[in-house]
């Protein structure tokens, strides 16, 4: 039997995950689930896990982070990730597994029968720590993000979002060039991930990126490039209005 940790900040993805394993990989028994780098580096501690679902943006930090925290990683890791194309070529070099969200059940159960061939591995130590290595401090991981919907995915540029409205349980991208993606993701979704990129909640169904606003109005619009406009709602006012009073 494989003892598996859960570590994911979306309750929905921990749980459709546990569910797939439970179902299609029954050889793997969940022991401990968590939502955040400081009880995941608790319950792995206490539960001893074989093998560990890590996703890599959390509130606390990042499951890189929780990673760094061990001088000796004695557990195999699967990284489950929304985004960036540079950390899953990281993964590839060093030949560790992922899983891309929206978790398909055939990669899953790919990603645990590598897991049980190789149980005995010496050298995965050091790839894990060759991938901390090459993603230590560097921005370009946040570059890209992958973008799920109906037919698949898109790997877009984030600086080439201009604004993303909500539409129901998803959420529109508007980007450069005037066109637009649908995500199966929701808004708060892409507020988390977006947060250090210069994107801020501006309304209860909009996330504007500040390096395209172009202009505010006093009837409550905001102004973006390529003729995109957002409304601005009474409890974001102050938030975004004071990111351009220092300039005024």
């Amino acid at each position: 039997m494989i003892k598996a940790a859960v570590i994911d900040d979306e309750e929905p993805s921990r749980e459709v995950l546990c569910n797939y394993l439970k179902e299609f990989c029954m050889d793997v028994e969940v022991v401990a689930t968590a939502s955040s780098v400081k009880t995941a580096f608790r319950v792995i501690n206490k539960y001893k896990p074989d093998l560990v679902f890590l996703d890599i943006e959390m509130p606390d930090g990042k499951g890189f982070d929780l990673l760094k925290m061990y001088e000796k990683i004695d557990f195999k890791v699967i990284f489950v990730t929304a985004y960036s194309e540079y950390a899953i070529k990281a993964f590839r070099v060093n030949a560790v597994d992922y899983l891309l969200k929206p978790v398909k059940i055939d990669e899953l159960q790919a990603a645990v029968e590598k897991v049980r061939n190789n149980r005995n591995d010496t050298s995965y130590p050091v790839r894990i720590a060759e991938i901390l290595k090459s993603l230590s401090g560097d921005q370009s991981v946040q570059q890209t993000i992958v973008i799920p919907h109906m037919k698949g995915f898109d790997v877009l540029k984030v600086n080439e979002i201009i604004m993303c409205k909500a539409d129901g349980y998803c959420t529109i991208l508007f980007l450069e060039g005037n066109r637009k993606v649908i995500s199966s993701r929701n808004l708060k979704q892409y507020e988390s991930l977006l947060a250090e990129h210069n994107f801020i909640r501006v309304h209860h169904s909009y996330l504007a990126n500040l390096g395209h606003v172009t202009g505010y109005t006093k009837q409550g619009e905001i102004i973006l490039t390529e003729n995109n406009k957002a409304f601005l709602g009474d409890n974001f006012r102050n938030q975004f209005l004071n990111k351009f009073r220092s300039k005024l």
